[in-house]
């Protein structure tokens, strides 16, 4: 996981809701790009010494947390990250530092603060707009996907689908509402739960179909996950932190490589079809 620190310094001009709001904003910049999977930002405690320090005292901290560089540098290039910005910077008076760096206080035995990041990858023969219509269809899912039971849209747009899915885990029938936020241009989809399965404290991820030539894909699946704190020493009051993380890669990790040739499947069928008509 990467965190990209940001310290600001404002103006005198600048007033506390002014402050507010633009955090705010940043805050719903960040979370709704499907890029960064948490957000926060706090007060700078002053102390004496500050007084006399060299260099920049900042006023206020924030951090975003995202799976990797590559996220990152996407969520830095979208449009509306630099028209906050522009927007802003026209509005009030203000400075700012910034470094990108791992968590660097995560302790090995702080297992429940750890993210897991995972990625999977299937070479598909067919075009990439035809891999493109087999994963935006998330309706289909149900029908492609062995582990999916049922998917119930609640919100769609041409940029993003919110949809309740019932998916088989382990033998184990279990729900949650997802977010998918579509990037046709980039054929991306970042997912991530907004209401999680039961052992699930954090899912997110990415579609990704990267065209090899005009008729071969590569499909890239990325997961970013970590199980639910424990409620006095249980997750979901049935298991210990530790079985909870082992099923939920387990899980992760037979389900990718299904999803994977489900899609690889039905797209390699939809461009056979093509190729008899033709």
């Amino acid at each position: 996981m990467i965190i990209h620190t940001l310290i600001y310094r404002f103006a005198d001009s600048v007033t506390a809701p002014e402050r507010e709001q633009f955090f705010a904003e940043l805050g719903k910049v960040a979370l709704d790009s499907g890029l960064v999977l948490d957000f926060g930002h706090g007060d700078h405690f002053t102390l004496p010494v500050d007084a006399h320090a060299r260099g920049m005292t900042g006023h206020t901290v924030a951090q975003f947390a995202v799976p990797d560089l590559e996220t990152l540098r996407a969520f830095s290039e979208l449009p509306h990250v630099h028209e906050h910005i522009s927007r802003w910077r026209s509005r009030i008076d203000y400075e700012a530092a910034y470094a990108n760096h791992e968590n660097l206080l995560t302790a090995p035995s702080r297992k429940g603060s750890v993210m897991h990041h995972t990625e999977h990858t299937v070479t598909i023969e067919a075009a990439a707009d035809i891999v493109w219509k087999v994963l935006v269809d998330v309706e289909g899912y149900a029908r492609i996907f062995p582990p999916t039971q049922e998917v119930k849209i609640f919100e769609e747009s041409p940029s993003h689908q919110i949809a309740r899915l019932v998916v088989d885990v382990s033998g184990s029938i279990q729900s949650w509402v997802s977010r998918r936020d579509i990037d046709a241009e980039r054929r991306v989809i970042a997912y991530r739960q907004l209401e999680n399965a039961p052992l699930m404290g954090y899912m997110g991820g990415e579609w990704r179909a990267l065209a090899l030539g005009t008729e071969r894909t590569q499909l890239v699946l990325t997961h970013d996950f970590k199980p639910r704190d424990p409620e006095d020493g249980k997750v979901a009051g049935r298991y210990t932190y530790e079985q909870a993380d082992e099923m939920i890669k387990a899980a992760v990790e037979r389900n990718s490589v299904a999803d994977l040739g489900a899609v690889k499947d039905e797209s390699e069928r939809i461009a056979a079809a093509r190729e008899r008509v033709a």
